[in-house]
């Protein structure tokens, strides 16, 4: 049950992980700088544009005066007063889709809008794009290596627990062979008894996970179903419940299986 809680535990974190990676994505992109000439049909068209177009999440229109009062923190009147005109231009901030946040597809993306008329620069913070993914991928591999090495120790202890259950039995084994019962036979009850203890530690273990989950989903501060939504969950709960039948199943099929071959004096080994 507990190797089973901390594998589900791994793949929990591992899903949170991709969501809140998702969710960081979807909020880079790059900004276009317009034209100061541009007209308000031509705004309009490259709107019609973001909200057609299969990369964009979302985006953002900002007249000039909406640039200026971001970058003064206010109206920005004394500016105007000093220059005697509004230096910035309109600009519109374009949100990336998880597939397309990546630095090639920003780059080709930037270079198209620059090629339109209306447009005078397209800039992206690629350097910071770049580390993200970089890092996504490295902990998406140490998230793997780990969920792998708990999957292998998972089995690793629950055949030795299922060997040592059928070895306090070799001797019965050993009388059902010499009254002519056949392996399928003799393995049967093995088999069904650690079918049913790999559905209840599997279960044990959902329970203790959707405890976990039911409290951190209470915290106000943090939004884990956001995140690790209960579909998520529930697929997750049903992984540790296979899991945990399957390797029962087969540690028991191949524990007994020894059993079978080995004679009388054998079994003192």
């Amino acid at each position: 049950m507990l190797v089973l809680f901390i594998l589900g535990l791994v793949g929990a974190i591992n899903i949170t992980f991709h969501g809140i990676n998702r969710q960081i994505k979807e909020k880079m992109g790059f900004t276009v700088v317009l034209s100061d000439s541009i007209s308000v049909s031509e705004i309009e068209s490259l709107k019609n544009i973001c909200e057609s177009a299969p990369y964009v999440s979302g985006y953002k229109y900002l007249s000039a005066d909406d640039v200026m009062a971001q970058e003064t923190n206010g109206d920005g009147s004394d500016l105007i007063d000093l220059l005697g005109v509004n230096p910035y231009a309109p600009m519109i901030e374009i949100n990336m889709r998880e597939d397309y946040a990546n630095v090639d597809s920003i780059l080709s993306l930037t270079a198209v809008w620059e090629a339109m008329p209306e447009v005078e620069e397209a800039t992206a913070n690629t350097e910071m794009i770049g580390s993200l993914n970089r890092n996504a991928r490295l902990l998406n591999l140490i998230l793997l290596v780990i969920a792998g090495a708990l999957l292998l120790i998972s089995f690793v202890l629950i055949n030795n627990t299922v060997r040592l259950t059928v070895y306090s039995r070799r001797f019965l084994i050993h009388t059902m062979k010499l009254v002519g019962a056949t392996g399928a036979f003799i393995r049967r009850p093995f088999l069904w008894i650690n079918f049913w203890q790999g559905i209840i530690a599997g279960l044990l273990a959902t329970g203790l996970l959707v405890g976990l989950v039911g409290w951190a989903s209470s915290w106000e501060e943090i939004y884990v179903t956001l995140y690790l939504p209960w579909q998520s969950v529930g697929v997750i709960s049903a992984g540790m419940v296979c899991i945990g039948v399957i390797i029962c199943v087969i540690a028991a099929f191949f524990a007994t299986n020894r059993y079978l071959r080995k004679n009388y004096d054998e079994m003192f080994g």
